[in-house]
């Protein structure tokens, strides 16, 4: 086996790396509204959860993943540009991991490829078309995360009443609500399996056709597919504990409802659901950090919005780009002056 050819692999086994972290890193998407409700066990959630980030990877389809394999055009691709966007996105996914913010793998993933394509092609070395839509499909989902989740978690608590009787755990409509959240729960970790298993598929598939005879960017193999949906759901299991305490507990000053959870949840699938089924690569991390936001405001408030924590999710939501951009060509120079030392 020849040196790139070894490299090839590793590049996959990184791929499948970085997929496991993106699903520890967002863990918090899915459990954190469920577990600080005390809707569900965080063990029970916690392994719901990675069953279906693994699901919704398997059975949603290879959209989302054909978007991701045309972002650098084919005859650019390297491996130092493939390992470049790897090690980069892994490196931001955990830096903020340890420091608990709500980060997008998404956005780390859509950096490093700009930041690696430009670096190695310049203005050539990225599909505009492609990665215009991409970016207006992440600025534009927080947006609409915000609105539907205060609009579900408002039409939430007319049914619930939770607002007036928050207090009331025996009445009927609580308990609907309750089983409606968890179910709303499964819904996001289903939906952000099938979502962001779907961007590794994409790296892999990439490095496959770049590097491997009998491979093209027009399929993505069964043994991706599978294999990646696996990583993600492994990932998940093992938990993001320090980014579901900012989720569940941070975002809003006061303690979350089964309401609120509902609508944070519930708008956050349908949302990505959407967006995995047309291809549009989005933040499930910013979706539903921004739906939580949202849902506050109906159950107690724009008052009791965590100023201090929106800020910090806001201030990353602006950094990734950047910072994954540059990591990603210094780790592309570095790598192209040791590819050919």
């Amino acid at each position: 086996m020849n040196p790139d050819t070894i490299v090839a692999v590793l590049a996959v086994a990184l791929a499948l790396g970085f997929d496991f972290v993106n699903g520890f890193h967002d863990t918090a998407n899915a459990c954190a509204t469920v577990i600080y409700t005390k809707a569900l066990k965080p063990g029970v959630a916690i392994v719901m959860s990675g069953l279906l980030n693994c699901l919704g990877a398997l059975l949603v389809g290879t959209a989302v993943a054909q978007v991701i394999t045309k972002i650098i055009p084919q005859e650019t691709v390297t491996l130092p540009i493939v390992v470049a966007v790897l090690v980069s996105a892994v490196i931001w996914n955990l830096v903020t991991w340890w420091y608990g913010i709500p980060v997008s793998s998404s956005h780390c993933l859509i950096g490093s490829l700009f930041g690696a394509g430009v670096t190695a092609a310049g203005m050539e070395g990225v599909e505009w078309h492609e990665l215009n839509k991409v970016f207006l499909a992440l600025l534009i989902s927080p947006l609409v995360g915000f609105g539907a989740g205060a609009l579900t978690t408002w039409l939430a608590l007319l049914y619930s009443k939770e607002k007036e009787n928050p207090g009331s755990k025996k009445q009927s409509h609580y308990q609907v609500m309750r089983w409606m959240h968890i179910f709303a729960s499964a819904s996001v970790s289903f939906s952000h399996g099938s979502n962001d298993g779907q961007k590794t598929m994409g790296i892999i598939t990439l490095i496959l056709a770049t590097h491997f005879a009998g491979y093209s960017t027009s399929h993505v193999p069964l043994w991706v597919v599978i294999s990646a949906a696996t990583a993600i759901g492994l990932g998940t299991i093992i938990g993001g504990w320090r980014v579901i305490r900012t989720v569940g507990t941070k975002i809003s000053r006061e303690r979350l409802s089964h309401s609120q959870g509902f609508g944070a949840s519930f708008s956050t699938a349908m949302i990505i659901l959407v967006a995995s089924t047309i291809g549009a690569p989005i933040s499930t991390t910013h979706t539903l950090s921004s739906a939580v936001a949202g849902g506050t405001i109906p159950m107690h408030g724009k008052d009791k919005l965590n100023p201090k924590t929106l800020k910090l999710i806001l201030l990353a939501w602006v950094l990734t780009f950047p910072i994954a951009f540059i990591l990603a060509a210094v780790c592309y120079l570095i790598l192209k002056a040791v590819w050919h030392g």
